[in-house]
């Protein structure tokens, strides 16, 4: 099987795929959410839609608790994990396009999540599929786990694997390789107000960065002692 032509040939459609997840305004909303949607509508929307093209391709799927779910081909007993997320951020502002649309200009698609992490899963969901419309047979499982509330705590792995199996390896599609351990340039600060003389008056200052509810180009203000 020539494997570059094959993917050649499902461009057209993985880039109708990624604009259509990224139309899904997948924002974290607590106000809405319900039972069968813990992190509000859109998470909800964006997970269904791509457990749907699971269905549709004849791959096995799961959803769990309206927080995870996941697509799957092969058999046997080990499995690996594609580890991915359909929920983002908030758009924030300075956008020259429209984020939930998935804008295509110049052989890129702008949009909110296209690179963090719906582009990656799609790509890693038509990876599946071409392996599976091959005929290769698998003797091992080959799972895309996704998630609906990654850029908020990952509550919806501490839901997924209560009941779920947790795969022998795995990797997450948007990261850099060949190996990466942890999630670099991250810092976790406690302060401490200090006692009597030696403290000063609360300051506010403006800051740009990220949290994990905002973008990482983010703007915001910090408080300091």
């Amino acid at each position: 099987m020539d494997w570059k032509q094959s993917a050649e040939q499902a461009e057209s459609k993985l880039i109708s795929d990624l604009k259509a997840l990224i139309s899904i305004e997948s924002v974290l909303d607590e106000s809405a959410a319900t039972g069968e949607a813990p992190f509000g509508p859109g998470p909800k929307q964006a997970l269904d839609w791509l457990l749907d093209r699971g269905r549709e391709a004849g791959m096995t799927v799961k959803e769990v608790g309206g927080a995870a779910g996941h697509i799957e081909i092969g058999e046997g007993e080990g499995l690996l994990g594609i580890l991915c997320h359909v929920d983002v951020v908030p758009a924030g502002d300075g956008w020259e396009t429209p984020p939930f649309e998935g804008h295509e200009r110049n052989g890129k698609v702008y949009g909110r999540g296209a690179i963090d992490d719906k582009g990656p899963t799609i790509a890693a969901f038509h990876a599946m599929k071409m392996v599976k419309e091959s005929g290769i047979p698998l003797n091992e499982r080959v799972r895309l786990i996704v998630g609906a509330d990654e850029e908020s705590g990952f509550r919806c792995m501490k839901r997924y694997f209560e009941t779920e199996e947790m795969p022998e390896i795995g990797f997450a599609p948007d990261a850099d390789f060949p190996i990466i351990h942890a999630e670099k340039g991250i810092a976790d600060l406690v302060f401490s107000q200090l006692p009597g003389e030696d403290a000063g008056p609360l300051r506010s200052f403006p800051f740009r960065g990220q949290d994990e509810h905002g973008p990482g180009h983010g703007e915001g203000r910090g408080v300091a002692f």
